[in-house]
């Protein structure tokens, strides 16, 4: 009998510690990546041309057309985001910072500064509060195309 209770026992506090590990780990970044065409910048620096947005995962697209502008994501509050840029030839598109239009602020700043990490400049950030439904996250991605200058894009994120 007292062997089925520590197997018991045993059983339930390693079923507990599973649990508490599973939850203690984080998912993979959602990264959202700028694709620059630079024949078709242009000379608005607030709305560039040539400009495409993509996100990986696909699935937490929830509106993609070409327009930058419209490009909008779905993630989890706590989700770790990464914003990275490349021109269609394959050179660095810098990402210098994310700041807060309008909306719900999902970071603890109104600007979060692009860093240097492995030789590119991107912007990583961790997602803090969930928006209301109406109140998406507006912000612009301000980014550097090496012999065009600076531009910005404003793209949303809802957090649920």
């Amino acid at each position: 009998m007292k062997i089925v209770n520590l197997l018991k026992s045993t059983f339930v506090i390693l079923l507990s510690l599973s649990s508490l590990t599973s939850m203690g780990q984080s998912t993979d970044p959602v990264v959202v990546t700028l694709t620059v065409d630079t024949s078709q910048l242009g000379t608005d620096r607030n709305a560039p041309g040539g400009c495409t947005l993509t996100a990986n995962p696909g699935s937490v697209v929830i509106s993609g057309d070409s327009n930058p502008k419209m490009f909008a994501i779905e993630v989890m509050d706590g989700t770790d985001m990464e914003w990275e840029g490349v021109t269609q030839t394959g050179e660095e598109v810098k990402i210098k910072k994310i700041g807060f239009l309008k909306g719900v602020n999902i970071f603890d700043s109104r600007d979060v500064p692009g860093r240097t990490n492995n030789g590119k400049e991107k912007v990583n950030a961790k997602i803090k509060r969930k928006t209301a439904p109406g109140f998406d996250y507006e912000y612009f991605i301000e980014f550097k195309v090496q012999g065009f200058g600076r531009y910005t894009l404003d793209p949303r994120i809802r957090v649920k």
